[in-house]
């Protein structure tokens, strides 16, 4: 039988961190592309996700 998924460890601050690098790859797609809408949606689920993960962003890939 399986575990409950309350007793299964998840590495929720390495998911976070591989899902920022993700998705900053498709957000630059977007910018060139021209789809600029998207990408200010994109790049604040970015910013939130890097605020509650505690991830760094890199300088050189914000605006």
């Amino acid at each position: 039988m399986p575990a409950p998924m309350e007793n299964t460890w998840v590495n929720t601050d390495g998911i976070a961190k591989s899902l920022v690098t993700e998705l900053q790859a498709r957000l630059v797609e977007m910018e060139t592309i021209g789809a600029l809408v998207a990408a200010a949606h994109l790049e604040a689920a970015i910013e939130a996700l890097c605020r509650e993960f505690g991830v760094p962003r890199d300088a050189s890939n914000t605006d």
